[in-house]
């Protein structure tokens, strides 16, 4: 009987979701399926981890409840843009100068919407208002970041979450999200795109729910209505033929699962990109996602008109993504990462050797502990790599060349280094990879080695992945073999190089291989200098969680004026300190104990990779 009232309320909060708002896309489920409400009533404790998760919160309709940033009418006033967030009638309302408002021929303006949904929970989140013209949507200015590990929250305006040169217009995308966000923030994505103009945006829920990974329901809430057959499922240990289960399938149709999310693809055909802007995805989880859409790797496929189609009007789309050699270099991609793993390739890896959609019973931690990563119990260390390789886990010293205990001795910090970005972060790379100077030469990515000693030099990694693994070390410059790799990379690199290496200065695990006395010149040098927004805010982190820098008054969006002085401040400061203090030598620095090799400083700092870099995330 719950299962029956669980199912009935729920139909009818989305039927009356459906009325509720005519200007946004709304929840209501499509043909088969039945929302995670009706789950619940069967699955309690699968239903308590996942509604626990960021997952569920991926998209959200907003509220009072749900909209964390301030409502309380203050202007927010950056980058020549000004909004402030205001309460109505219970409901969210922005006021704000937009560069052409919605529904007016002025070039600028000021316009009053509510806001109709949030995306993301974990480290930001962006609002969506009503444009008023059917269900499409448009984006606010600015995005409001949370505050997670200790960091003041805050707004930002919305260019300066990515990695991307600065523009001198905000533009609300009107419809992205009906056509784009969609596609991975909602269960049972259904555009309606009923012309240019005008959408009838539905998803069954919003957010990433049970039917999302499970497939549609119905017929599985159906047929186990009969307690008899209930029992006799639990007594087999046949796959249930009326729902999916991911864990149940084989290593590459599970991994598909998340990758219908986690990847970076294209429609193969016009047609197929219109059936989904009409009624949503064809793939359904245990299909081939093959069938629905064309992955995209970077040395694969090339010849396929579509493609090359693509090439001829965007050639930068795989700069965008990728790294020269086809690893996937953004965030929210790992199963294009998997992809061009030898271990996805010829063993059995997937993404649920490592992660768990729900907490397992016998799993002690928190369900808010558990949602960080959401990997399984027992994951977050060497364990998923040395069930296949067993030999390495007796003497895992004899393997790695580090104690046992050290941040060096643990795999996927060799294996998985922090070459991927989103979210203002270096995230683990998806692609299970060997460390290698070589590839760092060839493709800019940092390597491993380098990655955690910041204050080692490229020959130095070369020289011990030469004595320790047998492989041959490439022919390096004077600097390359001389310079912290670090170094050479924050002060030449391209925005994507900087990017990465100042959130490795913030990163404990390279601190404690590296030092940290030697690292504020260079961050200092990063947010005075560096013309991309997210370098500066990264930067900006990493040198205040550093001893000493908690209170620094530095903005990044401030104007460059007042950057500029703050950040002079901060260089003055560590200076004084490095003079009155016994410092480890640390030639690779360029640090000596008067203070820094100026000269030599500003001659790298001087070939600066200024080709322009923009990830889409």
């Amino acid at each position: 009987m719950a299962l029956f009232v669980i199912a009935a309320c729920t139909a009818v909060a989305e039927a009356n979701d459906a009325l509720a708002d005519p200007d946004r896309p709304v929840a209501s489920p499509g043909e088969s399926f039945v929302t995670s409400g009706t789950c619940r009533g069967c699955h309690p404790s699968q239903y308590d981890s996942w509604h626990s998760s960021y997952h569920r919160t991926m998209t959200q309709v907003a509220s009072l409840e749900t909209v964390r940033a301030p409502i309380d009418g203050q202007i927010v006033d950056q980058a020549g843009y000004r909004m402030r967030l205001f309460e109505r009638e219970g409901q969210v309302w922005v006021d704000m100068e937009v560069p052409s408002a919605v529904g007016s021929e002025a070039p600028q303006s000021r316009i009053e919407r509510p806001l109709a949904l949030v995306t993301g929970s974990h480290h930001m989140q962006v609002y969506w208002f009503a444009s008023g013209q059917s269900r499409i949507l448009g984006m606010l200015p600015f995005v409001y970041l949370l505050g997670v590990e200790g960091e003041e929250a805050r707004w930002i305006p919305r260019p300066a979450i990515f990695l991307k040169p600065p523009v001198d217009e905000i533009d609300p995308e009107l419809g992205l999200w009906n056509h784009g966000c969609i596609r991975c923030h909602v269960t049972d994505p259904r555009p309606g795109r009923v012309d240019e103009h005008q959408f009838d945006t539905a998803a069954t829920e919003f957010g990433i729910a049970c039917e999302q990974c499970h497939g549609p329901a119905a017929e599985h809430v159906r047929i186990n209505r009969d307690p008899l057959r209930r029992y006799q499922q639990h007594l087999t240990d046949k796959p249930e033929p009326t729902i999916v289960n991911p864990a149940k399938l084989d290593p590459l149709r599970s991994t598909e699962v998340c990758g219908q999310c986690h990847g970076v693809y294209l429609f193969p055909t016009n047609r197929e990109l219109n059936g989904f802007l009409a009624n949503g995805f064809r793939y359904r989880p245990g299909d081939d996602l093959n069938d629905s859409r064309h992955i995209l790797r970077r040395h694969h496929d090339l010849d396929l008109p579509l493609l090359q189609s693509i090439l001829r009007k965007k050639p930068e789309i795989m700069d965008e993504r990728f790294w020269s050699d086809g690893v996937v270099r953004v965030s929210g991609r790992e199963y294009n990462g998997l992809l061009e793993s030898p271990c996805f390739q010829t063993g059995e890896l997937s993404c649920l050797s490592c992660h768990s959609m729900h907490k397992a019973a016998d799993d002690r931690r928190s369900n808010s502990e558990w949602a960080v990563d959401q990997l399984g119990a027992g994951k977050g260390g060497d364990e998923a790599c040395t069930r296949c390789h067993a030999e390495l886990s007796a003497d895992i010293s004899a393997h790695t060349h580090h104690s046992p205990e050290s941040s060096g001795s643990r795999c996927y910090n060799c294996h998985m280094p922090y070459t991927t970005w989103g979210l203002l972060k270096a995230i683990r790379s998806h692609t299970v990879e060997n460390p290698s100077v070589q590839t760092s030469l060839s493709t800019g990515r940092p390597n491993a080695c380098n990655q955690c000693h910041l204050d080692r030099s490229l020959g130095w990694s070369a020289k011990h992945l030469e004595e320790w693994y047998g492989v041959a070390g490439p022919k390096l410059s004077e600097e390359q073999s001389s310079v912290s790799a670090a170094v050479l990379w924050t002060l030449t690199g391209d925005a994507g190089q900087r990017a990465l290496m100042a959130w490795s200065m913030g990163w404990d695990a390279a601190r404690e291989a590296s030092g940290t006395d030697w690292l504020p010149p260079y961050l200092v040098h990063l947010m005075l200098n560096d013309p991309y927004d997210a370098v500066r805010v990264v930067a900006s982190r990493a040198l205040r969680s550093l001893p000493g820098y908690g209170a620094l008054r530095y903005d990044p969006m401030d104007p460059e004026e007042e950057r500029q002085r703050a950040a002079q401040a901060a260089g003055a400061r560590w200076l004084v300190e490095h003079r009155s203090r016994e410092n480890e030598p640390r030639p690779g620095t360029l640090i000596h104990d008067n203070g820094i090799d100026g000269e030599r400083f500003m001659s790298l700092a001087s070939q600066r990779d200024d080709r322009v870099v923009y990830l889409r995330e």
